[in-house]
């Protein structure tokens, strides 16, 4: 019924680093597929046959390491490396038909320089918008198809040996592997049909760069052949760069040195890297790409390369006071987020499912004043206001990450706190530390999945009106207002993404309707308090986190409207909120005043016998 997928190590001390390695891979190839597509999409020079190729590319180097990252990312984080019959056979199948899909679009982009190069007047009658259409209709169904078939051969074996794949993904080989009945069927199918499939793209591509390069050779302009050379230079890197890594991933001599370990480490080039690189190489080798992608980001006709940041006052007598107040307010959110932090890892009684939701919400108390306030204290000490496009657009992608990441938190932490108090006898079974890590990789996943989308759609557009940001720092509504071009889509996706994500958070987090409900069930006054007390900090911070964004972003329109006072309310929110939580749970709760004593005298009896 379910399969163990043998991950990338077996060393716990490696685990971690490769977590964070491979998160950042995979922001990297979001991102960088995600600047192509945006590229392609907004400059209308872009809207040519080759790169409507070139999208679908990107499109499948988001979804090709989307398919095996995120469980490979919890795999090692947690004990936990089963996987389902039916989400094995899914995940295999997507698999198979993405990188198909991939083989036959790199034959397809190999007939489109053909053309280019070796009929370049008679390109617009050949590779026409329609017949471009089909052929990307033509290689995602036969992927998808070619996929079905290996999918339902292989998947329709006996399966009664060991049920450890040995690979962090399920790919055809080593399920197979697996099989106690004949094997014969299903590896004739990926011998012949992979063959003809597989060879067919391959001689197509290889035969029409002979082509390419032989028409180049007879050039006789050394800038001619320059010129011709650089239209194909991007796609034939790209296609070393896949075939060399599937080759070296499925074709090799066996050996009595074998390594499964290193069979894996290599399997990842294929799967994980390749689609990081791919937008690196098209964005490097390729002067129209380049320019789109420095016009995304600020280059353009308006030449909009930074931002002024409006500071909390304009008067010069109150920076100083300001600047003194905002360095005691950050010094103890991190004094205070730091001691619950150490608390958490020094006091075993404190490590549980509620206190590693609040260790995260710790971490995202240092982390979202540390993306505004540094560069605030530096505005108030001086006259330099400014904040570069892209320094803007990162600072606006980690706020909104942070900000989102935490919504969803407290979510979780609500549906923590009713799972306590609802169901006190099953909360061990049903809040196990597997659960618990699965719930905050999903919320720190989906907030900065939802940033990305923000923060894409927001510097799209296109800036010609001031350059003067109405905020201390780099927001959705003020950075959307100074657009020049139309904001609809930029609001509607706020409206609809942030609606559905942000409500649905918020209605979980209503659930404390039902946790009230239960309190007031119990018979004794001290059941009652002792139930209360265990919720009691969470919800003081979810009203102090709902009221303040709602303060921030939604306040009735009036004639006595204040930006500076629309500043100073911001602060609530993004600065004085993160300093006040940790506060909160060290007064009102009792384990966690107890762990933070015993932190502190721990201290102060090691500095006596020093």
């Amino acid at each position: 019924t379910q399969f163990i997928l043998i991950g990338l190590s077996d060393l716990p001390e490696v685990r971690f680093p490769l977590f964070v390695a491979f998160v950042i891979i995979y922001q990297i190839t979001l991102l960088g597929n995600g600047a192509i597509l945006l590229a392609i999409v907004t400059e209308r020079k872009l809207q040519t046959p080759m790169y409507y190729l070139l999208a679908n590319l990107s499109v499948l180097d988001i979804f090709c390491p989307s398919a095996t990252v995120p469980k490979m990312l919890k795999n090692l984080l947690t004990e936990d490396h089963s996987i389902s019959f039916i989400g094995c056979a899914l995940q295999l199948y997507f698999l198979v038909a993405l990188a198909g899909t991939e083989v036959f679009l790199l034959a397809v982009m190999a007939y489109d320089r053909y053309v280019a190069i070796c009929f370049p007047l008679r390109y617009s009658l050949i590779m026409t918008t329609v017949r471009c259409v089909q052929m990307l209709f033509g290689t995602w169904a036969a992927g998808f198809l070619n996929s079905f078939l290996h999918t339902m051969s292989t998947f329709s074996l006996s399966f009664c040996k060991s049920n450890k794949v040995k690979q962090y993904y399920c790919d055809i080989p080593p399920v197979v592997a697996l099989s106690c009945s004949s094997t014969y069927m299903a590896e004739m199918l990926v011998l012949v049909e992979g063959g003809i499939f597989g060879v067919g793209a391959f001689l197509i591509t290889l035969i029409s760069y002979i082509y390419i390069v032989s028409t180049i050779l007879r050039i006789q302009s050394a800038e001619g052949k320059q010129k011709a050379f650089s239209t194909c230079a991007s796609h034939l890197l790209v296609v070393f760069l896949f075939y060399g890594t599937s080759l070296f991933t499925y074709i090799r001599p066996s050996s009595s040195q074998h390594s499964s370990a290193r069979d894996r480490l290599i399997s990842m080039l294929y799967a994980v890297i390749t689609p990081m690189l791919n937008p690196i190489i098209y964005s490097l080798r390729n002067t129209e790409v380049k320019g789109a992608l420095r016009k995304m980001n600020g280059y353009n006709l308006t030449t909009v390369t930074q931002f002024i940041l409006i500071g909390l006052s304009d008067l010069p007598e109150v920076r100083y006071p300001f600047f003194v107040a905002f360095v005691i307010i950050y010094q103890m959110t991190l004094l205070g987020n730091g001691a619950i932090l150490l608390a958490i890892v020094t006091e075993r009684k404190l490590q549980t499912p509620m206190y590693y939701l609040l260790a995260n919400l710790s971490v995202l108390d240092i982390f979202c004043p540390s993306a505004t306030v540094p560069k605030m204290l530096k505005n108030l000490l001086t006259e330099d206001h400014s904040i570069s496009f892209v320094g803007c657009a990162l600072q606006f992608y980690f706020l909104v990450a942070l900000a989102g990441t935490e919504v969803f938190l407290l979510a979780v932490m609500a549906y923590d706190r009713y799972v306590a108090i609802c169901f006190p006898l099953h909360y061990s079974l049903i809040m196990t530390k597997i659960r618990c890590v699965q719930m905050l990789v999903g919320t720190w996943v989906t907030g900065f999945l939802n940033s990305f989308i923000h923060t894409m759609s927001t510097f799209s557009l296109s800036f010609c009106k001031s350059n003067r940001v109405n905020q201390y720092y780099c927001d959705i509504p003020p950075v959307v207002a100074l657009s020049c071009s139309s904001t609809y889509m930029a609001k509607m996706l706020v409206f609809v993404v942030g609606g559905i994500l942000g409500v649905g958070a918020f209605l979980i987090t209503l659930i404390y309707i039902y946790i009230v409900s239960t309190i007031l069930k119990i018979p004794s006054v001290e059941g009652k308090q002792k139930a209360f007390s265990t919720c009691a900090s969470h919800l003081l911070i979810v009203f102090l986190f709902y009221g303040t964004i709602l303060f921030t972003y939604i306040h009735p329109s009036s004639s006595q409207y204040s930006p500076a006072r629309d500043r100073l309310i911001s602060m609530l929110y993004r600065v004085i909120t993160p300093m006040l939580n940790p506060i909160i749970y060290s007064l009102r709760n009792t384990e966690v005043k107890g762990a933070l004593r015993k932190v502190l005298n721990l201290r102060i009896s090691s500095q006596k016998a020093w």
